[in-house]
């Protein structure tokens, strides 16, 4: 059984405020560390559950916040370019996603965002409103592999819950306003990701994979329209209205086909 885990690092435990994702801060490696805590014991239980292969990619700003040597020595790391280009994904039976947050504008989520919280206010396919959740979900269920675990916050296990029945979940933290969190106990969230990851591969063949009807519109409503203006140039995108762009796909054949 072949586990890709896909991290983000806003929903990592021990993270609690944006000043964590200020790459020039001592508070940003902080969360790098905490990063690779949380990866490190999904890693772990997916191989105590019995997966032969776990792969992860960094999917937070560019996929550079891994500190190498700290990543377990059983996983391997494939950046997002390998991970598309090489056609790995097509070879995964199930994905994780560790450290997650809500999608934008979802009330009393930590650090809510879809792809980007400036330039992206809203984001949907085929007119249901989604985030990077159900994004990465519909680009894996394509090739019938279904998201079986996450972690990160409360808002972003919630909206794991809603879309993805059945799905294990991890809370590590709970958000009392955008840009703040109450964390939970360290050592209770490493434990619980490892349980979560571990008992997660027993829902395989329960957790059926996130599939979209073709074909596809994908929309996006952008907090400007010169963030709209930017994109026209791209395949098959039409401008709908000042800040909004549709995009109509017959399959989804790649992750930048969901995205624009």
């Amino acid at each position: 059984m072949h586990i890709h885990i896909i991290t983000d690092l806003e929903g990592i435990s021990g993270v609690d405020s944006i000043d964590h994702m200020d790459t020039d801060s001592s508070l940003y490696f902080y969360a790098c560390k905490r990063l690779m805590v949380d990866t490190n014991a999904a890693i772990r239980g997916f191989f105590n559950g019995g997966a032969t292969r776990v792969t992860v990619t960094d999917g937070h700003y560019r996929g550079k916040n891994f500190i190498d040597e700290e990543l377990d020595p059983r996983a391997e790391k494939i950046n997002l370019i390998d991970l598309y280009n090489t056609g790995i994904y097509k070879q995964v039976t199930a994905i994780a996603q560790i450290g997650a947050h809500a999608m934008a504008g979802t009330p009393n989520a930590f650090l809510d965002h879809t792809q980007s919280s400036v330039r992206w206010y809203n984001y949907y396919i085929n007119k249901v409103k989604c985030g990077e959740l159900a994004q990465a979900a519909a680009f894996f269920g394509a090739y019938d592999a279904p998201l079986l675990m996450v972690s990160g916050d409360l808002a972003a296990c919630e909206e794991a819950e809603y879309f993805f029945p059945k799905v294990a979940t991890a809370c590590v933290k709970e958000a009392f306003e955008r840009n703040k969190a109450t964390l939970y106990d360290l050592d209770y969230c490493e434990a619980l990701i490892e349980e979560k990851a571990k008992y997660s591969l027993s829902l395989f063949g329960h957790v059926k994979p996130y599939k979209v009807t073709n074909p596809i519109e994908i929309k996006v409503e952008f907090t400007r329209a010169d963030y709209c203006d930017e994109v026209l140039h791209k395949k098959g995108v039409e401008r709908i209205d000042a800040r909004s762009v549709v995009k109509k796909i017959d399959k989804i054949s790649d992750y930048l086909s969901i995205v624009l």
